[in-house]
């Protein structure tokens, strides 16, 4: 059995090969969590139910906001929630309540470059809304593509590999929650955590990540 570094190493190994990079956006590059709680909350109150603390919403959220709405026993169409709670995040952004750039972001991307590693967005959140951040951080020109207001993130990974004519385990998720590894699971591509985001890094580790970071930038060297 495999102890200590040698553990490390043997997960590490795993990354041998990637031919590109996928990422959930959410937590990884963004953090959003602000914005995507008020715009949360205020949906939840708008359908009469009671409004939760940050600290207790964090632990419980969900892949997709519809799903969490669900758990509040909101049970409207699909796509009529995605639709209210887009609006709403869009007003909560208009009001002042911004999501901001990991601080690591533009170093971890500078260094994917260098390594000659595309990049390409799968996310649950609007798609418009990626782009615009990506804007706004300065760092657009660095994603091939941006592809968001997914149900099936899994689904997602698949066709990105498709279009690019790669067999998913030639690919890296990453993401920051215990559904990203999932999703990534599901799709046959390795499965990397960032600690940063919406789910602790304990939560994180039983879901058994082919590799677990402690930050975005700790991933460029784990790249061979």
């Amino acid at each position: 059995m495999l102890k200590g570094a040698e553990f490390e190493k043997s997960r590490e190994e795993k990354l041998i090969g990637i031919k590109t990079i996928i990422s959930d956006w959410s937590g990884v590059f963004s953090d959003d969590r602000k914005p995507v709680y008020e715009a949360n909350m205020r949906v939840i109150e708008k359908h009469g139910k009671i409004r939760v603390s940050f600290d207790e919403w964090l632990p419980i959220t969900r892949l997709t906001p519809v799903e969490l709405f669900k758990d509040f026993g909101i049970d409207d169409d699909h796509d009529v929630l995605f639709e209210e709670y887009r609006k709403t995040y869009s007003q909560v952004r208009r009001e002042g309540i911004h999501p901001v750039a990991y601080p690591d972001v533009k170093d971890f991307l500078t260094g994917l470059k260098a390594k000659r590693i595309p990049i390409v967005v799968v996310s649950s959140h609007p798609e418009q809304n990626l782009r615009t951040e990506a804007i706004e951080y300065g760092i657009d020109h660095y994603f091939e593509g941006f592809y968001g207001n997914l149900k099936d993130k899994a689904a997602a990974i698949q066709m990105v590999c498709g279009l690019k004519n790669i067999h998913p385990s030639s690919t890296a998720y990453i993401g920051d929650t215990i559904y990203d590894v999932q999703e990534a699971k599901k799709a046959e591509a390795k499965s990397v955590a960032v600690a940063t985001g919406y789910h602790v890094r304990k939560r994180l580790a039983e879901e058994n990540p082919d590799l677990l970071l402690n930050s975005l930038s700790e991933l460029i060297n784990k790249l061979i």
